[in-house]
């Protein structure tokens, strides 16, 4: 990881690696659940001190329960559940629930991270919700999805015509028409892993929020163009 570098260009540099390996081998999830698990766990290892809370072990006790700053499934009231949450330290040691509550809210957490994939069946209600999600947090959030194109439909073809427009209606433009507050970054690719012919062009498109275009990225450039979305004002763009 980065010497002396703060925990949002930490997370940064996770999140770009993350989508590296995604990127390049797509068959590695089958759900959205596969990809919290990769990301939480990468997570678990940078962000892995446990921090007291405010309950007690026991009438009596000094001690108290620990938690950890990162967790999955998170309360964000109104029955919804965050995907991945990273709260600050001083939060944790407000808890005085078991329910990782405190006074009886749930804590805003410090970055706040959404997945999604191809298997939504509601693309713009899945966006929808997570900015809501992703508003909750006090640093920033992250929106991210996959989009894989499966479809064995080459070049010129008919099939693949159908399939680009398909591409258009579920993921394209629901992508391009989200709003996100000024604290949510966004990355968002479509992956092409099925055609049939020998060379496979914009195998890998990422969308940009400031063009509003999907654009093609490299496949050894994924992690490099991954952070520049993610930089911080300062510029900070680690190993680009």
């Amino acid at each position: 990881m980065i010497p002396h570098a703060s925990d949002l260009q930490r997370l940064n540099v996770i999140i770009a690696d993350f989508c590296h390996d995604v990127v390049i081998e797509p068959l590695c999830f089958f759900s959205e659940a596969d990809l919290q698990s990769m990301l939480f766990a990468r997570l678990l290892g940078e962000f892995a001190t446990l921090v007291g809370t405010a309950i007690t072990r026991g009438p009596g006790s000094k001690g108290t329960y620990r938690t950890g700053l990162v967790h999955r499934e998170y309360g964000a009231g109104k029955g919804r559940r965050i995907d991945i949450s990273i709260f600050a330290a001083e939060d944790i040691a407000r808890i005085d629930d078991p329910q990782l509550t405190a006074g009886n809210k749930y804590l805003e957490p410090r970055f706040v991270i959404e997945l999604g994939t191809e298997k939504t069946l509601d693309t713009p209600g899945h966006i929808a919700n997570d900015i809501r999600k992703l508003s909750r947090a006090q640093e920033q959030g992250y929106l991210i999805h996959f989009f894989r194109d499966t479809a064995q439909a080459d070049i010129g073809t008919e099939r693949r015509r159908k399939t680009e427009q398909r591409l258009k209606e579920m993921y394209r433009l629901p992508v391009n028409k989200a709003e996100l507050p000024p604290n949510v970054k966004m990355l968002c690719f479509l992956l092409r892993l099925a055609h049939t012919h020998r060379k496979i062009y914009g195998k890998c498109e990422l969308f940009s929020l400031g063009s509003r275009r999907w654009e093609p990225v490299n496949l050894t450039r994924v992690r490099q163009q991954a952070l520049r979305h993610l930089q911080c004002e300062s510029g900070f763009v680690a190993g680009a």
